[in-house]
């Protein structure tokens, strides 16, 4: 498996995950692709297992392909998956403590703004409990900005720190909001021993990738999904 892959996967965790045919299977009741795809283990591996595998337990074959898997990346849109969402992996060191401008509250629990502020990237109510149980398999903590117009979710694991769930209500764009959260949440994973730090972004997403390099952000890594149609 790639090594951003198990490392992507084991910080936004599947609710169950089975191996078999050189496929790691994740399932997490369909709450987001990450958490409900197929991760390569073998190149060599047999794409009608994926196929199978998602449409007997009712949901759309996924497989997230990374760096090195242009073989299988050729195979699945061969047998009509579909690329979707390239997503790039940023990251930066966090050697030195950032210098957050404390205006996030940050909980270890989601707070009922936290929760409020999916409605603001319009996400079904019901699929925003399905990210806090993601996230509630890990440790996170979640950051409101004060205004309550922006918040994000950092997820520490030993010495390095994710960064996900960014949401800014879009009248607070362009204000500094998303960068204060992103920066609070920073200092928060630096505080508890993280001295490096990423985040995924979709590859299209270009104010949001502007503000993740105008703090430190690099490309790593990128992936895409392969995504069964019809």
């Amino acid at each position: 498996m790639h090594t951003w892959a198990a490392r992507v996967s084991r910080d936004w965790p599947p609710f169950h995950v089975e191996r078999r045919g050189g496929w790691r299977f994740g399932l997490a009741e369909g709450f987001t692709k990450r958490a409900n795809c197929a991760l390569v283990e073998d190149v060599d591996a047999d794409v009608a297992q994926v196929t199978a595998f998602y449409r007997e337990h009712g949901l759309r074959p996924c497989v997230q392909v990374w760096p090195g898997q242009e073989d299988v990346d050729a195979r699945l849109a061969e047998h009509g998956y579909a690329m979707v969402e390239p997503t790039l992996v940023m990251a930066r060191e966090l050697e030195a403590r950032p210098q957050g401008p404390g205006l996030t509250r940050i909980s270890d629990r989601p707070t009922a703004r936290w929760r409020e502020l999916f409605a603001q990237a319009g996400a079904d109510p019901s699929w925003g409990e399905g990210v806090v149980r993601i996230l509630g398999r890990v440790t996170a903590a979640y950051g409101v900005h004060e205004s309550g117009d922006g918040r994000g979710c950092a997820v520490l694991d030993g010495e390095s720190v994710a960064v996900c769930a960014m949401v800014t209500a879009e009248s607070a764009r362009g204000r500094g909001v998303a960068r204060a959260v992103l920066d609070d949440l920073l200092t928060w994973g630096h505080d508890r021993g993280a001295r490096e730090a990423y985040l995924c972004v979709v590859a299209d997403n270009e104010p949001a990738s502007r503000l993740y390099r105008g703090a430190g952000f690099v490309e790593v890594s990128r992936y895409h999904n392969r995504v069964l149609m019809g």
